[in-house]
């Protein structure tokens, strides 16, 4: 895949049971309004639970897994003994209910099992011995360019699909070199609520607009659970860096932002990490150092009760806190992604709302100091 790199419940012990975590955060917020400890109407009217329940996403996937005549007429997939990727999509669907703590409920409305390569920009369309061949003699040769998602939208008529279905998604599963980013995503008019230094947040490329933001997930039926998970979590960092994040996705010039301080790391903050990013836990020194034996202070477990905050921080490393590992460590950090009642500062305080129900969200509370404008800054097709 063209990817800039492949891609323990810690917390609540109903995390997984949605219903009971909300009645919790309720009565933690009441009883801290009832003590003074938080100001509930400062908060944005935390209370009020109008952002939250259950949010259904309908998806398109579509498999690119040819069956090789040259091999026995098995699939892709399986004559490389990679992954399965309808097992892989059925735990993706898992993964985003339990650490949205139910909110997000994923609904594949049509399976596409399409028996061929991609078609690139440039026309470049693989055959099975082309591609065989540079897979097992000379991957250097491979094709540079990138799936155009224009020959995707017309090859499997996916606008009148996703006006009939009323789908939000498209999840493409494919083998190294079809060439397509871990994740792209379409504004209506590429008008974004701020402007970014950072072209990878958003990530348009030739996709068609038709009036509706639509994500297309890119994923690699090479890996696993873990590079799937990823490649999710990255477009998690790209919605809320600008949205959240007010498209400064910087701990220095933009420190008070509470998607800055979320995403913070003892590196950086000695003794005042928080949940981190990504790549890099609260402990991490490296990128995808999930790990790390080395115990820091961390704030992290604050994040469930956000807004509220209090700042009780725990002595944690990889396998006291629970991130352990790739798999373990992006359903830690999705855990912790804040899904509570109400407003504050002008934005949802359930931070799924700008991951998986983009538009509503940008409607119903427009962020605050928004422009509206195309992108600066973006990986258009023409770049």
């Amino acid at each position: 895949m063209r990817c800039c790199h492949w891609v323990r419940n810690l917390g609540w012990k109903s995390h997984a049971t949605g219903g009971q975590d909300q009645r919790r955060c309720l009565l933690i917020l009441s009883l801290a309004c009832l003590s003074g400890w938080f100001d509930a109407s400062a908060a944005g009217q935390a209370l009020d639970s109008s952002s939250t329940g259950t949010q259904v996403v309908n998806v398109i996937v579509i498999n690119f897994d040819p069956v090789l005549k040259t091999r026995n007429n098995v699939r892709l997939h399986e004559y490389m003994k990679w992954s399965d990727p309808w097992q892989l999509t059925d735990k993706m669907i898992a993964d985003a209910k339990l650490t949205s703590g139910g909110y997000v409920d994923y609904r594949v409305v049509e399976k596409i099992e399409y028996d061929g390569f991609t078609t690139f920009r440039d026309g470049f369309t693989y055959t099975e011995e082309a591609f065989l061949h540079m897979w097992e003699n000379d991957r250097a040769s491979a094709n540079p360019g990138m799936t155009s998602f224009k020959w995707l939208f017309r090859k499997f008529d996916l606008e009148a699909k996703i006006r009939e279905k009323d789908v939000r998604e498209i999840w493409l599963w494919g083998a190294p070199y079809m060439a397509w980013d871990e994740f792209h995503w379409k504004i209506p008019g590429d008008k974004i609520p701020y402007q970014t230094d950072n072209p990878w947040f958003y990530r348009p490329y030739d996709i068609p607009d038709i009036g509706r933001t639509i994500w297309i997930m890119g994923w690699n039926y090479e890996r696993g659970e873990g590079e799937m998970l990823e490649s999710y979590c990255h477009r998690i960092e790209s919605a809320l860096a600008l949205t959240v994040g007010r498209g400064v996705w910087d701990h220095k010039r933009n420190p008070k932002n509470a998607w800055n301080q979320f995403t913070r790391v003892d590196k950086d903050f000695p003794g005042q990490a928080e949940v981190g990013s990504v790549h890099f836990a609260p402990n991490s020194v490296s990128d995808y150092d999930w790990s790390n034996t080395n115990s820091v202070w961390t704030y992290a477990d604050d994040w469930f009760t956000y807004p509220v905050l209090p700042r009780k921080k725990k002595l944690l490393n990889a396998a006291t806190g629970g991130w352990d590992g790739i798999v373990n460590h992006h359903l830690w950090w999705m855990k912790h992604l804040p899904h509570n009642p109400g407003t504050t500062d002008g934005f949802y305080n359930n931070w799924w709302q700008y991951i998986v129900n983009y538009d509503e969200a940008i409607r119903s509370l427009p962020p605050p100091g928004a422009t509206f404008r195309k992108a600066k800054h973006a990986m258009y097709s023409n770049q």
